[in-house]
């Protein structure tokens, strides 16, 4: 996700991913993670971990 903009498509896919009952576990900064890929964005950007919990058909939660 852009740091300091909202890209259209990335507002779409969060509204959408959030709608459907995936949550973001986690944030962080590309530049952190991977430091050698941040030279070639565009722009700053920081990595959004969305997850969802999914039922089995035993009823039991599986992550």
């Amino acid at each position: 996700m852009p740091r300091e903009w909202s890209h259209p498509s990335e507002v779409f896919l969060d509204e959408w991913c959030t709608r459907i009952g995936y949550e973001v576990t986690s944030t962080g900064s590309i530049d952190d993670l991977y430091p050698e890929l941040a030279p070639h964005l565009a722009t700053t950007c920081d990595f959004v971990v969305y997850r969802k919990s999914l039922i089995l058909v035993d009823g039991s939660a599986h992550r």
